[in-house]
Formats: structure tokens, C-alpha cells, sequence
């Protein structure tokens, strides 16, 4: 696990939060879970604590991000907590004295790191379309039973090119007793608008799959 959380961090190219506030924003965003994997072989009870890693460089927005998604987990059966008041430094956890110390800290029974593929962006092609539109005449002369006789045209709309922008995240969550992944998810958000808005829709999405696999209740 030590290792696995190690390489986590030193392949994060961009922080979370300033890939996503650097964005351009535009339209809806959407967050979605697009690939997931759950290990068969974790038959454990649901998690009491779990130790949350934010790979962002920035500190203050580190500490808001673990903050926020340490609240969000926990309840009266469940502990989230901030990586940051055990690890300040993100260099730390490429030492794995470091991780066990905290570890053993806390209690943690897991630890969940939170890294991004980075914000690309992807073109896709609208499908040409037609617009109907009435006559002049209709709903004067016709009247609703005329309806159909009604004079109308139909408008031709040609396909155009749009380019959407995408942030991908990595959220793995590692067993501390077997030092093994024991879930993983990858989410893709279109368009982001905010940064709470798709850090809102992200941990949501992320703690209801990891319920629904049962490593929380």
C-alpha cells in the first residue's frame, strides 16, 4: 500500500484544485463515476476511519479539499480525517515511516488518495437538425381544426463542432491491515462550472459507491 500510495503521488501532474479553477467556465457541469473496481477478496466489516489524501500542491487548497470531504464522510458511525494534520508536507508520504505513523495516529482502518488525470480537452459533433417553423397565416385564418392545412417550412441547421472540457480523478482506497487496494473509482466531469460544484457532485459520487460496495454505511 505504502508503495502504491508513494507512486499516486509523484504521478499527480496538476493540483485538483487549480486544474479546476483555472478552467474556462462554460454550460453544465456533469460529474459521472465512468470505470470502477472493487476487490472481491475485502470481506472486512464497513470502515470506522478513514484517512483522506488530497495530491494537490497547493496547501490551503489541500487542507479545504480534506476538510470538506472529511466532514462529508463522517457521521455517528464513521470518522473522515485530514491527511494534513498528520502529513503537512506531501513529500512525507513518499516515506512510508511517515504514512505508518499516521496511521497508527489515527486508527485509520483505510486510506483513500485522490489524484486527477489531468483537464483536456475533447471536440464532438453536433448532428445537423431542422427547425419547424410555422406560417404567418397559422392561428389567425386556420384555427386549431385548419391546423393542419396551415402553410410551414422547415429550417435546415448544419452540424457544428464543440469543444467540451474534461477533468478526470483517480480516487483509490487502500486497506491498512493488508496493505491492499480495495477500491477504486475514476470520475469525468464536463464543462466544470465551480469548483465547489464539481467537488460537491465528486464526493457525493464517491462516497454513495463506496456504500453501495459496502466498505461504508
Amino acid at each position: 500500500m505504502i508503495h502504491a500510495i508513494s507512486n499516486a503521488l509523484v504521478f499527480t501532474r496538476l493540483q485538483f484544485f487549480i486544474l479546476i479553477m483555472s478552467l474556462f467556465l462554460s454550460a453544465c457541469s456533469s460529474t459521472k463515476i465512468i470505470e470502477e473496481w472493487s476487490g472481491p477478496e475485502y470481506k472486512g466489516p464497513a470502515l470506522k476511519k478513514i484517512l483522506i489524501i488530497g495530491a494537490i500542491k497547493s496547501k490551503s487548497r489541500r487542507h479545504a479539499f480534506e476538510d470538506d470531504f472529511a466532514k462529508l464522510i463522517t457521521n455517528g458511525e464513521r470518522k473522515g480525517i485530514a491527511s494534513y494534520t498528520l502529513l503537512p508536507d506531501l513529500k512525507d508520504a513518499d516515506h512510508k515511516e511517515h504514512i505508518l505513523k499516521a496511521i497508527k495516529q489515527t486508527g485509520a482502518e483505510a486510506v483513500l488518495i485522490v489524484t486527477t488525470h489531468g483537464v483536456y480537452q475533447q471536440e464532438r459533433t453536433t448532428a445537423p437538425s431542422f427547425d419547424y417553423v410555422p406560417g404567418a397565416s397559422m392561428g389567425y385564418s386556420y384555427g386549431m381544426y385548419g391546423y393542419y392545412n396551415a402553410s410551414h417550412s422547415y429550417i435546415f441547421n448544419p452540424g457544428s463542432t464543440v469543444s467540451d472540457t474534461i477533468l478526470r480523478v483517480d480516487t483509490k482506497l487502500f486497506d491498512t491491515a493488508s496493505e491492499k487496494m480495495i477500491w477504486s473509482a475514476k470520475t469525468k466531469t464536463v464543462n466544470p462550472e465551480s469548483a465547489a460544484q464539481v467537488i460537491s457532485e465528486y464526493e457525493h459520487l464517491v462516497i454513495g459507491d463506496m456504500k453501495r460496495h459496502g466498505l461504508i454505511k
